[in-house]
């Protein structure tokens, strides 16, 4: 069948003029809700494939359908795991993944992919540029062909998410947080990691000044209950309970982090159950990641500080006078020839959590000690944190941040990232009568 699809379109065209330049975004992951395609729905999911035409042929790209129900995913393994997962026919709040990447140019108008029944054209434009790329969902009477091409996969022993950009790891000591942050050699970097340990730290004062609470990541209950490891992106659930006074633990709260190919958005979400003033009167949160003292010769950058400074493990005054105020996004590059690539990040907090906005955590100073964690001191501890958590009524509150490995670093060069949020793609789609 792939065969017949791939002589058929061998001839394909690329798009025609006026259609505007190819796209270039080479970063961007891609969702599109399956809702957008009518036609295809209540089709089996394995009769459905994704394609493109690259090189004047159409061929099959990395894809996934993950389902969901009622909001919430469906995952392929674990005890929260569904037996539906992988079964029964698109429905449309089941989400289409790709990679912008992974488009090519316009299926020309009078070819017909041979063995296809029907389908639909997803248009991606960059509205920087204007530049446009294309795919093809296709629907076939039996299974639909497949590309080959995984980009991720998960050693679920050591509890790390493998791409082929980059390397993430979570510690046995604190499953909720980053024990191992690596660039791979194929994406451009050296392959060792960059981190001690993220850390989660909670602080508070409580009422006439008779109890100093203090949390941190080893305080968390963690487990990974479910995941689902596709061709071009990892769901990851895990169950969270904070112990809080007396080491009662908080009401669980269920995250989902995403792992693509290119980088990662994963949450942090603490339930209170509780209005904090009634029993704090100072409280705050402070989430960072600690720097490995192994990879020397790296620089921060943010877009307050474009200038950067350097991470070497002692305070100089340059750093002593960082504009800590909040920052719309930060990197930290290395500057060898050994060690250049760079970790690109962005936050973003539920407002509610304070009557201030976040502010820039930065502590590079070998000789204060910061446990628990694997190397002495702060060495680039770099992140953001929350005052005024004494405010909180109870609820569900919520930061999520995001991860982008960069084969190097150079001012500018962050553009690219933002636009993933502040200039997004676009994806239009168009039913099989329209396009074919």
């Amino acid at each position: 069948m792939l065969f017949l699809v791939l002589a058929a379109l061998h001839g394909a065209r690329p798009a025609a003029a006026g259609e505007g330049p190819p796209l270039t975004r080479r970063i961007d992951p891609v969702v599109v809700l399956a809702s957008q395609a009518p036609e295809l729905l209540g089709r089996d999911l394995p009769t459905l494939g994704l394609f493109a035409v690259r090189g004047g042929v159409l061929a099959p790209i990395p894809f996934q359908s993950d389902q969901r129900r009622h909001g919430d995913y469906l995952f392929q393994v674990g005890r929260a795991a569904s037996r539906e997962w992988g079964r029964g026919p698109l429905r449309g709040e089941d989400e289409l993944a790709f990679l912008a990447a992974d488009a090519g140019s316009r299926l020309d108008a009078e070819e017909r992919p041979a063995g296809a029944q029907t389908g639909c054209e997803i248009e991606l434009r960059d509205s920087v540029d204007g530049g446009a790329g294309f795919v093809y969902l296709l629907a076939f009477a039996g299974a639909a062909p497949r590309s080959p091409i995984r980009y991720i996969a998960y050693h679920a022993e050591r509890d790390e998410v493998e791409t082929t950009d980059y390397v993430v790891a979570y510690g046995p000591e604190a499953p909720i947080a980053i024990s191992k942050l690596a660039v791979q050699p194929a994406a451009g970097g050296s392959g060792q990691s960059v981190a001690d340990r993220q850390k989660i730290r909670i602080d508070g004062v409580s009422i006439w000044n008779v109890l100093r609470f203090s949390r941190n990541e080893d305080d968390f209950q963690c487990e990974v209950i479910a995941y689902t490891v596709g061709p071009v992106r990892m769901l990851r659930k895990t169950k969270n309970r904070l112990k809080l006074l007396w080491r009662i633990p908080s009401p669980g709260v269920e995250m989902t982090s995403v792992y693509w190919k290119t980088g990662m958005v994963f949450p942090l979400r603490l339930e209170v159950p509780f209005r904090v003033a009634r029993f704090f009167r100072e409280a705050r949160l402070r989430l960072y990641i600690d720097s490995s003292p192994l990879v020397p010769g790296r620089i921060f950058y943010n877009s307050n500080n474009p200038r950067g400074v350097s991470i070497d493990g002692a305070m100089d005054e340059a750093e002593r006078q960082l504009d800590r105020r909040p920052a719309e996004w930060q990197v930290v590059a290395g500057s060898r020839p050994e060690h250049r690539e760079a970790w690109f990040s962005r936050e973003s907090y539920d407002a509610r959590c304070t009557a201030t906005p976040a502010t820039l955590y930065y502590v590079d100073d070998q000789s204060v000690p910061d446990p628990p964690e694997r190397y002495p001191g702060c060495y680039g501890c770099l992140g953001f944190e929350l005052n005024g958590l004494e405010k909180l009524d109870a609820g569900l509150f919520s930061t999520d941040v995001q991860m982008f490995p960069m084969p190097s670093y150079r001012p500018g060069d962050e553009r690219a990232y933002l636009n993933m949020t502040d200039r997004p793609l676009t994806a239009t789609v168009r039913p099989w009568r329209e396009t074919l």
